[in-house]
């Protein structure tokens, strides 16, 4: 029973740290934020942090695979709920792409984006998690070469959001993802 209980308060603490860390680099930017800045947001010692994850850049990656995990169980819980395929991919469309220029997850890929992985686990790591999205796009259109086509589309709409530059709108990009979709 105790045993329980401590696997339940170090995954608790370890989601605690990663929240914090996805919060973090999203606001700073992942050259700028410290782990101290980190450890501060979760209430922890900078030492927990660096012993649980080791880098700035396995935090980094660890936190997007949290993130992304978290995403697609909703995600997918979401679109068994909706009926036909055009709904689905105008649902689609709205999982994927970012609600403005600070959305946190979104952030985390810029920053992966600006920093691309140098060891080859990590970068398979990051592939896989954009292959579950184009995975759950071919189920619902049925075609593999369309969904990588159209993630890649949605990938450079998502960055004129994040640039936040006039008319560069989280609206304007659903309304060109949706259209290429139809």
């Amino acid at each position: 029973m105790m045993e329980r209980a401590h696997r339940a308060g170090a995954e608790d603490r370890r989601n605690r740290v990663l929240e914090a860390a996805m919060y973090a680099i999203a606001e700073q930017g992942l050259e700028a934020v410290s782990m101290r800045d980190i450890a501060a947001r979760a209430r922890m010692s900078p030492g927990h942090i660096l012993y649980y994850f080791g880098s700035k850049d396995a935090l980094l990656l660890e936190v997007l695979r949290w993130s992304e995990a978290d995403l697609a169980e909703r995600r997918r819980a979401s679109l068994a709920q909706v009926r036909g395929r055009d709904r689905k991919q105008r649902r689609f469309c709205e999982w994927y792409l970012p609600e403005g220029a600070r959305d946190p997850r979104w952030n985390l890929w810029a920053q992966i984006y600006a920093r691309p992985p140098q060891d080859a686990g990590a970068l398979n790591a990051l592939l896989d998690m954009a292959q579950g999205w184009i995975s759950d796009l071919t189920e619902i259109v049925g075609d593999s070469a369309f969904a990588e086509r159209h993630c890649a589309l949605m990938d450079g709409l998502a960055m004129d959001v994040l640039l936040g530059a006039p008319g560069r709108t989280r609206a304007r990009a659903l309304r060109i993802a949706t259209a290429d979709a139809a």
